[in-house]
This record gives C-alpha cells, sequence and structure tokens, in this order.
C-alpha cells in the first residue's frame, strides 16, 4: 500500500524527473565538450560536475520512474542519455537494469562512451565489482568495457591485462587490443614491455600505434620513430602522435623534423602545434609571425602560450574579432562543426611581439619550455611545477601538462586530466 501511494506521487511529479533527466544527459554531454577546451579550468569543471550530481541524485527518490523515463530517452541511442541511465540503473543494483543498459551501451561508439562514462562516475563501492566481473567474462565486448573503464579510472586490472594481450581472440579484437596497450602506457606497466614490443610489428595501423606509443611512455623513446608516419597523413591519431613525439624527440632532430614538414603547406597547423608542444622558444618570432594570418592566428598564439606561459586573455593580449573572422574555418575540411579553435582568443600581433622583446632574455633558445617553466629530465624541481600547473591551466593545457610529467619522471603515471574531480 505505501509503495503503491509513493509511486502515485512520484508519478504526479512526472514531469520534474523528466527534466531531471534531460538536464542530467545534457550537462554531461557539456562537460565532455568543455574537458577538451582552452578556456574551461578546474572551477568550472567543478561548477558543472555539482550541476550534474544535483540533477542525478533527484532522480534516486524513485528509480522505477526515473527508469521509465530513462528508458524513453534511451531510443536516441546518446552518450549522454545512456550515462544517465547507467548511472541509474548501476545505483539501483537492480541486475536486470544493470544488464539492459550494458547491452544497450555496445549499440554505438557515442552510446558506449556514455557507458564508460558512467562506471567513471559512480563510486568505486558501486562499480569495483562490476568491472572485475567484466574482465573475467567470456564475452569480449566485456573485456573491452572492463578495460576501458579501467583506463578512465587510471586502475591497475591486474593479471588479466597480460592474457588479453597473449590470446589469440583478444589480439584480433582490435578495440579491446588497442584500449589495453594505451592503458600499458598510462599506467607505466613496465612488466608487460616485452609483451607490447612483439606487438607493435603488426601491420594493423591502430595496433601499431598505441603499441608504439605505451613503449614510449615506458621510457623506449626510440620508438617515436614508428610515429612519424602518423603525424603526415590526417587521422584522429595525428595530433596525439604530433604531441608525444615533439615532446620526446631532441630539440636538433625536432628543427630537422619541422623543417621538412614546412615544406608541404597543407601542414600547417600540423607545424604550429608541433612547435607549441616542442616548446622551444626559437619558434616564438616565427609564430608571431603566423599570428598575422587569419587561419593560423588563434592556434599560433596557443602554441605561444603553452611555451611561454603568457596568457593572452590575462595579460589583455588578445582583441574582439568580428564575426567573420570569428567564422573563419580551422582547416580545409568540410567539417568545421567541431571547430578546435573557437574558444582560443584572436592574438594582439602587436601587443604580443612588444611583450616578447621585453621577457625574451627569460627564456634561451634551445631549451625544452612548458607554460613558461623549464623542463629539466626527472627533477624534483621540475615535477612540483609542472604539478602545481594542473590545478592552475585550462583543461586543453592539462591534458598536455599531464603528458610532460608522465614522460620525464619513470614513475609517474599519466593521469587522466578528464576524471571527475
Amino acid at each position: 500500500m505505501q509503495n503503491n501511494i509513493t509511486e502515485q506521487k512520484a508519478n504526479s511529479y512526472r514531469g520534474i524527473y523528466e527534466q531531471y533527466v534531460v538536464d542530467a544527459s545534457f550537462l554531461w554531454v557539456l562537460r565532455s565538450v568543455n574537458v577538451k577546451q582552452p578556456h574551461y579550468y578546474l572551477s568550472d569543471l567543478a561548477e558543472l560536475e555539482l550541476r550534474i550530481s544535483d540533477n542525478l541524485d533527484g532522480l534516486m527518490s524513485s528509480f522505477e520512474l526515473a527508469w521509465k523515463i530513462c528508458l524513453e530517452e534511451l531510443v536516441y541511442e546518446q552518450a549522454g542519455e545512456t550515462f544517465t541511465a547507467a548511472v541509474i540503473a548501476f545505483r539501483s543494483h537492480d541486475i536486470n537494469k544493470i544488464k539492459f543498459i550494458v547491452a544497450h551501451g555496445f549499440t554505438n561508439e557515442e552510446t558506449f562512451k556514455g557507458l564508460v562514462s558512467a562506471l567513471g562516475w559512480l563510486p568505486k563501492t558501486i562499480v569495483n565489482d562490476w568491472i572485475k566481473k567484466f574482465l573475467y567474462s567470456k564475452d569480449l565486448n566485456h573485456k573491452y568495457l572492463a578495460i576501458a573503464v579501467s583506463s578512465l579510472r587510471r586502475k591497475n586490472p591486474g593479471n588479466i591485462l597480460n592474457d588479453i594481450l597473449s590470446r589469440e581472440d583478444c589480439l584480433e579484437n582490435e578495440a579491446l587490443l588497442a584500449r589495453s596497450l594505451r592503458l600499458v602506457g598510462e599506467l607505466k606497466l613496465y612488466s608487460l614491455s616485452n609483451v607490447v614490443a612483439k606487438i607493435v610489428l603488426t601491420k594493423n595501423q591502430t595496433i601499431k600505434f598505441w603499441a608504439n606509443w605505451a613503449l614510449v611512455l615506458l621510457g623506449e623513446y626510440k620508438r617515436i620513430l614508428n610515429l612519424f608516419e602518423f603525424i603526415e597523413e590526417d587521422s584522429e591519431l595525428q595530433l596525439l602522435a604530433t604531441e608525444i613525439i615533439f615532446k620526446v624527440l631532441p630539440i636538433d632532430q625536432a628543427r630537422i623534423k619541422i623543417s621538412a614538414l614546412s615544406k608541404h603547406p597543407d601542414r600547417m597547423r600540423t607545424i604550429i602545434h608541433a612547435s607549441g608542444y616542442l616548446g622551444d622558444p626559437y619558434a616564438i618570432p616565427w609564430l608571431i609571425d603566423k599570428m598575422h594570418h587569419i587561419d593560423t592566428a588563434k592556434i599560433a598564439g596557443e602554441a605561444f602560450t603553452l611555451i611561454t606561459g603568457i596568457d593572452l586573455e590575462r595579460y589583455n593580449l588578445a582583441i574582439d574579432t568580428t564575426e567573420e573572422i570569428a567564422a573563419v574555418p580551422n582547416d580545409d575540411d568540410e567539417n568545421v562543426d567541431m571547430d578546435e579553435d573557437e574558444n582560443l582568443p584572436f592574438p594582439d600581433v602587436n601587443k604580443i611581439n612588444h611583450i616578447w622583446l621585453r621577457y625574451r632574455d627569460r627564456y634561451h633558445v634551445g631549451g625544452r619550455y612548458m607554460m613558461g617553466i623549464e623542463v629539466s629530465q626527472n627533477t624534483p624541481q621540475t615535477i612540483d611545477k609542472l604539478s602545481a600547473l594542473l590545478k592552475q591551466v585550462s583543461m586543453r593545457q592539462r591534458k598536455s601538462v599531464a603528458l610532460t610529467l608522465a614522460l620525464i619522471g619513470p614513475q609517474l603515471p599519466f593521469i587522466n586530466s578528464d576524471a571527475k574531480i
């Protein structure tokens, strides 16, 4: 009787619950976008996560009604709705709901992202047993889910990872194998380096990338030579390859590589990114010149900041742009829906040139700088300064700082800069 009364009362507030579901899903999408943005900071992320939590908590007073509404939203097969439904399912401890949302999570790449994110969001007391079950499941999709969540949470799955990297059926599963290799690098699992070294000879380009990437994180810097091909062709791995290569490659060799790339005008964005990741002040005058060109101005300004630590907006070195300039696409790709330059400031070239002339003596050519900090290999002072930066810089810069820390410290893991606060 009491349950019926409670359910009737909940149904009378259906509109409120619907709004909770819609808002939680939308805010999750907003978060997934903003963790990659150059204008978003930890304080902004904390505020957004609080709003997500408030909406999710609002759904907990009536699991059944919340679940019913979630099911209606899942027809759109999107990441945000999957995230919200997964949080409700796992919080309910209802096995049928959990089985349903896990199956739904494999509908497409977007729903999978939402499912993985939910398992990264929830407390370990709720998800740890499930992750273990998925790891030891006979279903390779379940293993892939568990490895993806382990990567998100930066949790060592244990000896099962060695099995995955050795079993023939797992080796033939590209998604599972790639994410497993990535996890080896993220967690600095040196004991698996020999296993990964065998896999690196594959002809599969995606697997080849992640195997070499992992070995570089494990200190085998010569492996970056195998990543050069990934910066010379347009792919989703191009920027990842560019970043790790130029954070590791010695300055003199990096200059030679950048010079070679400069012979291809269509690689201008890659060259600018590479210059920022390399961190050599030698490139600053050239970057300032590129700020004169509308199509490269913003990313050249971003590279300038990545090297010098001089924030364009904080020091009034940016200008307001007209709608015509703001609408310039970031490259020749017809699909400009996700413009990586959109939230970057437009540099005031004259002011930047003056401030560089004023402060350039603080930087020595041939050094390697990250946000104004000279990077030395595995020195406590450098590690302390970069660690402090993680709490101060934008979300996009946090990713770059985190990778630098992982590369200079043999025992430092590659932290997940996107993780829930």
